[in-house]
């Protein structure tokens, strides 16, 4: 299960369902994270795959993973900083029009909250 850790701006627009896309810049760090969610991923990868997003959905869409979003380093016990959700699609994309605003490869992550 992949953990994001959010600024309380953030952690406050995804709850409220404002925010549905998570932006990570394409690192190794999240390369690696991106890796244990699926051996086949990482096999795709290698080849230019998360270039093509509907690909990279139907993979995500099959394994059905799930993440937390964590308002800051919040206790594993606190369920208020704590959100779950699942990933409907990761694809690569430009940073300049989304929250990081950045001209570089960033990874959009795609959930749906999951309510309990």
């Amino acid at each position: 299960m992949l953990t994001f850790n959010l600024k309380k701006e953030w952690f406050d627009k995804i709850k409220s369902g404002e925010k549905t896309h998570e932006y990570r810049e394409v690192k190794p760090y999240w390369k690696k994270r991106f890796e244990n969610l699926s051996e086949n991923i990482f096999f795709y990868e290698l080849y230019g795959w998360f270039r093509d997003i509907n690909r990279m959905g139907k993979c995500i869409d099959e394994l059905d993973e799930k993440c937390v979003f964590v308002c800051g380093y919040a206790k594993r016990d606190d369920k208020n900083k704590r959100l779950k959700a699942r990933i409907k699609n990761i694809s690569v994309i430009n940073g300049k029009n989304t929250d990081l605003k950045i001209d570089k490869d960033v990874y959009d992550i795609e959930f749906e909250l999951i309510k309990e």
